[in-house]
């Protein structure tokens, strides 16, 4: 087997997409504007020719240990960081950097084709493309998993220890990809701060929900039941609330019946006004206003929810056919895997119609239409975005012509992109006939959608009813045993949090003092270790985190600077123990919580 072979080999098993691109390229097809040398004392490097010049990006001389040099400011990097670079090369930077640290994370961006070719032609990196700590990213082939890797890896804990570098010259050589590359860093740090900071707003909210809404449980259906329902042939229609949404709303009903309509909260007054009869309702905003749903009759459409939605609006809707479609309790998976069922977290992203597409997508929906998903301004709605919050942005419209989008809808629609890239076996259709462009998308009108792919007639109605009630009969002692459970073990865990505290500040009065008692600090340590574990096991450790997400934030902000290790460990212990403190102190509150939803179940 050739090295060429040996490396597609490991981009077919690994980046299908980087494999079809170049699976029918020849060697002989490569670019003449790079080669590849082989160096003095063993390795290669890769030689670019530059507007008559040949400019080496590795060393002729000797490139695995010039590599190694460059790379030691990153042997330092802490547990389950980032690196993330710009530029391949010859692979050796990276290399480098995965054989000297254990525990961290690598991202390339390769900006340069031609080098790419040349390099998987050249040089064995199969091992390095295999490995779990690696994503590739080549720009033209698949930026969008460049996308998607960042934001899945990146998180409050690594955000300061993480390590943004260009390897040698190719800062000089690809400047336009630079910015590409830069300003997608940027865009996910700043979408990183934003869902953040919206955590830090709603996470007690949701918290709270996720109590109250077990009210809800009884005869309530899961989500889960609906996979492998529907035709693969079926459409589904989600209906979101943009300004476009005027221009084919009246189109709705000639779909009904020949795809699955879900229409988003807050577009629901407009459409039911219209006298169109959703095939379900969706919303899993934690503070949704209950006045959207003030609609005659409401309650007889299902209703789509998950453990965040606002219990007031199930309370005034009182949905007769309520799916919970989606969850990342450990307390709810036990209580539907109690009943008979189940229900998983199927990512649901920030939006109602993110959250349908990650339905959609899990009950097997081979097509998905969207309309009124604008996601940008439009009109007299553009003079909004004069500020310099740095929370609005442009974006290309359908036509290709600039746009503003606020930074919210921003991280929607990279969503939605990311989401149609990689379920590469659905269709996304964006028939909303204005708003922002979304990459990935087949982009037609609302008339050519429904001629198109409305044409069988399905009995929709019965294939939703077809998911079994759940928590009825005997099955409904189930919310209050669980809870009567959940409060046991916060009080036990109570406990432990106040021995773990005392043994915290023990700690750091022992470094403070430097009586260099080693075995106590080891005992110490172990405690802290064992709690950590406890914390992070347990079936309420969404609801802990809700409730306390700022100070979760706080330990990652604290543990995360560069000091010596008798002044780190300090800051260590003060940090565990306020952190202790403050999940012990919120185990009352939570109580009083579940106190209060017993007493309303009883």
């Amino acid at each position: 087997m050739t090295i060429y072979e040996k490396n597609m080999e490991a981009l077919k098993e690994k980046y299908q997409v980087i494999y079809d691109a170049l699976g029918g390229i020849r060697e002989d097809e490569l670019s003449e504007l790079v080669h590849i040398e082989d160096a003095r004392k063993g390795g290669q490097a890769v030689v670019y020719h530059d507007n008559g010049k040949s400019v080496y990006l590795n060393s002729k001389y000797d490139p695995e240990n010039e590599a190694s040099k460059y790379m030691a400011n990153t042997f330092e990097m802490k547990n389950n960081a980032l690196l993330i670079m710009y530029g391949l090369s010859n692979g050796y930077y990276v290399k480098e950097h995965i054989k000297h640290v254990k525990n961290t994370k690598c991202i390339v961006f390769e900006p340069s084709m031609d080098i790419f070719m040349q390099v998987i032609s050249h040089i064995d990196i199969s091992e390095l493309i295999q490995s779990e700590r690696f994503c590739l990213s080549v720009r033209g082939i698949n930026t969008e998993e460049f996308l998607i890797t960042v934001e899945k890896w990146l998180d409050m804990a690594n955000k300061d220890a993480n390590k943004i570098m260009a390897a040698p010259k190719y800062v000089e050589l690809f400047q336009d990809g630079y910015e590409e590359f830069r300003m997608n860093c940027m865009d996910m740090y700043k979408n990183l701060q934003v869902v953040t900071y919206a955590g830090l707003d709603m996470g007690k909210n949701v918290a709270k929900n996720e109590i109250y809404n077990m009210l809800f449980f009884e005869g309530c259906r899961s989500g889960e039941c609906l996979k492998n329902k529907f035709s693969k042939d079926m459409p589904a229609i989600i209906v979101g609330a943009g300004p476009s949404l005027e221009k084919n709303m009246d189109l709705i009903n000639e779909a009904k019946g020949k795809a699955l309509i879900i229409v988003v909260d807050t577009a629901v007054a407009r459409v039911v006004k219209k006298g169109i009869k959703p095939d379900v309702i969706i919303s899993i905003d934690e503070e949704k206003p209950v006045d959207m749903f003030k609609i005659n009759g409401i309650g007889e459409f299902p209703f789509l929810a998950e453990v965040g939605t606002n219990r007031d609006v199930l309370e005034y809707v009182r949905p007769k056919d309520l799916f919970f479609i989606s969850t990342n309790s450990g307390i709810w998976k036990e209580m539907f895997k109690k009943a008979g069922s189940d229900i998983t977290d199927i990512e649901p992203g920030l939006s109602v119609a993110t959250a349908s597409i990650a339905a959609l997508i899990s009950w097997g929906f081979k097509r998905i239409i969207f309309i009124g998903q604008d996601l940008a301004f439009t009109g007299s709605d553009v003079n909004m975005a004069e500020d310099e919050s740095g929370n609005y942005l442009c974006v290309k419209d359908i036509n290709g012509e600039d746009i503003l989008t606020r930074r919210d809808y921003y991280i929607y629609l990279k969503w939605m992109e990311n989401a149609a890239f990689t379920n590469k076996d659905v269709e996304f259709i964006d028939a909303t006939e204005g708003g922002a462009l979304k990459k990935n998308f087949t982009c037609m009108t609302f008339r050519e959608a429904i001629d198109k792919y409305c044409t069988e007639e399905y009995d929709i109605e019965s294939l939703l009813l077809s998911a079994p009630k759940l928590f009825v009969g005997d099955d409904r002692k189930i919310i209050s045993e669980t809870l009567e459970k959940v409060k046991r073990n916060l009080r036990n865990l109570r406990k432990q949090l106040v021995s773990c505290k005392a043994d915290c500040l023990r700690g750091k009065r022992i470094l403070e003092s430097g009586e260099g008692n080693v075995k106590e600090l080891s005992r110490i340590g172990a405690n802290i270790d064992k709690l950590i574990k406890a914390i992070e096991g347990c079936d309420e450790r969404a609801l802990i985190y809700k409730w306390t997400i700022a100070s979760e934030i706080g330990v990652y902000e604290n543990l995360n600077g560069e000091d010596d290790a008798i002044t780190a460990g300090i800051r260590a212990f003060e940090t565990n123990a306020k952190y202790f403190e403050e999940i012990g102190n919120a185990i009352p509150e939570l109580i009083e919580i579940i106190d209060d939803c017993l007493s309303k179940i009883i």
